[in-house]
């Protein structure tokens, strides 16, 4: 599916060019309400440049209408979004 971005094992400033890439791609790729899913089966580490990664591309995506749809985060994972609050403004699933 050409909205659904799958996450790396490690999600931290490393990976934030590729990232941003990715992710500029999918938000040209989809239309105004739409939704560009975020495939966390594999992520096992976010730090808070990670964090700061999803809020980044949270306001492009609100900036064009779209929204992000975190799926498949596993328990420990979905535990630091919610700490960070990020739920507040990306749907978790």
């Amino acid at each position: 599916m050409k909205n659904t971005i799958k996450i790396s094992k490690r999600f931290d400033y490393s990976v934030s060019s590729e990232f941003n890439t990715a992710f500029g791609e999918a938000l040209s790729a989809v239309d105004a309400g739409q939704k560009i899913q975020l495939d966390c089966i594999h992520l096992d580490y976010i730090d808070s440049a990670g964090i700061g990664l999803l809020v980044m591309a949270h306001k492009k995506a609100l900036s064009q209408g779209v929204s992000i749809v975190i799926v498949h985060a596993k328990p420990t994972i979905k535990e630091i979004f919610l700490l960070a609050n990020l739920q507040k403004i990306i749907s978790i699933q």
